[in-house]
């Protein structure tokens, strides 16, 4: 039985939490939250609590991974201690707030010989990995123009606010966009011009409205993200221009192929449907287990997890703090 520590278990860290608790091969060793209480709160019998990561590094001596779910400002000190100690570690988007300190990241890992990996969980979702295999088989021809989007309410709900503020989260570029950014880099590669617009406000509240344009050769690729100062509820979809075919993802996936006299194609992304993208073999609905699962198989292994890639992450960050 291998064991995790849990560090950070907010929002996205309490999902990552249930995924470890599902996989029957692991055990949830610990949990650490800075937050007083929030460990003691989420954790089940035999789980240890902290408050301090140090102190769960010292005490839980035998740890073969380490979740890293904390604001994002966080993310390279805490991975850099427990690579330095040689321990598998899995750290949540974005990975660093520069591209510069995620290389730190990926230096320390090599150096202490341990796996590491960035949680980059667009790549693992049903419908974009769907995608993905229609655009590596040119199944409908060359892309013409393709639009991401991913919107939603400001999140007042970060703890003491820090989503707002720029210096810990980097704000949309980093904390939203860089979904979508880093899809379209694993599927198209780096772009050959790249424009971008943004527009913040923050009277009475805080709007963050941000685009990036992409082009690949003729074909334009955008993605629109945004944290909206209103009660608006999160949305992602896609819509994708190819030759033969337009694909639309709006919380089904469909396909309308050329010519009007066509009709529509639902994709089926239930898990009876398999879809294998470089080697990816996607057994589940949820991208979150599906992601940490990768990672855990890559770390006992021994392999590097090269469908989320060192110099894709790199890239991606260079592109979020570009101006």
């Amino acid at each position: 039985m291998k064991k995790v520590l849990m560090v950070g278990v907010g929002g996205m860290g309490s999902r990552h939490l249930e995924c470890w608790r599902r996989m029957p091969d692991v055990k949830v060793a610990g949990i650490c939250d800075v937050y007083p209480g929030r460990a003691q709160e989420k954790a089940q019998d035999g789980e240890a609590v902290f408050t301090d990561m140090d102190e769960a590094l010292d005490t839980l001596k035998d740890i073969d991974f380490v979740d890293i779910a904390v604001p994002s400002y966080l993310h390279k000190e805490l991975s850099c201690k427990s690579l330095s100690r040689g321990i598998h570690t899995v750290c949540e988007k974005p990975l660093a707030l520069s591209a510069e300190d995620g290389k730190v990241i990926f230096d320390t890992a090599k150096a202490n010989n341990a796996c590491f990996m960035t949680a980059q969980v667009v790549r693992f979702m049903r419908p974009y990995a769907a995608l993905r295999e229609m655009m590596q088989n040119r199944r409908y021809g060359e892309v013409m123009r393709a639009e991401f989007r991913r919107l939603s309410g400001t999140p007042v709900w970060s703890w003491e606010n820090w989503m707002i503020d720029e210096k810990k989260s980097g704000g949309v570029p980093f904390d939203l966009s860089i979904h979508d950014v880093d899809f379209i880099v694993s599927v198209f590669g780096m772009p050959d011009a790249v424009r971008k617009h943004r527009a913040t406000c923050s009277e009475d509240g805080y709007t963050d409205a941000y685009t990036v344009t992409m082009q690949y050769g003729p074909a334009q690729i955008t993605a629109e993200a945004g944290w909206y100062n209103c009660a608006m509820p999160f949305k992602a979809d896609f819509r994708v221009i190819c030759e033969k075919a337009v694909i639309l993802y709006d919380g089904e996936l469909t396909v309308y192929p050329h010519g009007h006299e066509s009709e529509p194609v639902k994709i089926d992304l239930s898990v009876s449907q398999q879809t294998e993208v470089k080697g990816i073999n996607l057994t589940s609905d949820d991208g979150y287990y599906e992601e940490l699962c990768y990672f855990k198989d890559c770390a006992l292994s021994g392999k590097t997890p090269d469908f989320v890639p060192e110099n894709e992450v790199l890239a991606v960050l260079k592109l979020a703090e570009q101006d």
